[in-house]
């Protein structure tokens, strides 16, 4: 959840969650924060916090893409994976988990670049 208070911007994360998850919210959070999305809703708690939440689907998509490309960049990937690293290696090393990696690969086209190199 993201709080906004007189310009300033706090990011709770859930601390039950793992580490690489709560790395993968703050970062989708930032990215929302960096893209300058606005909530489809917004509410004010009693204490009078604000609180945001309910981006648009277009919105979430964005942040996802951003948020993960900053954590895993695809030059990074291309690197690594051509040196024959895993993505569960990657993982580790980048503090993400193994499904967001694949799924950076994927997104990326990693995985077929390097798939056409080896056929070159």
């Amino acid at each position: 959840m993201t709080l906004h208070d007189q310009g300033t911007h706090v990011v709770v994360l859930n601390s039950s969650h793992p580490r690489t998850r709560q790395t993968a919210t703050l970062m989708h959070e930032m990215a929302h924060i960096t893209l300058g999305h606005t909530p489809a809703e917004v509410t004010v708690s009693p204490s009078g916090l604000v609180l945001l939440s309910d981006y648009s689907a277009e919105q979430e998509d964005e942040a996802d893409w951003l948020g993960a490309a900053l954590l895993l960049p695809e030059a990074a990937l291309l690197h690594e994976r051509s040196r024959g690293i895993s993505p569960g290696v990657i993982a580790l090393t980048y503090g993400v988990s193994e499904a967001l990696c694949q799924w950076r690969c994927r997104m990326t086209g990693v995985e077929k670049r390097l798939a056409l190199r080896a056929k070159a």
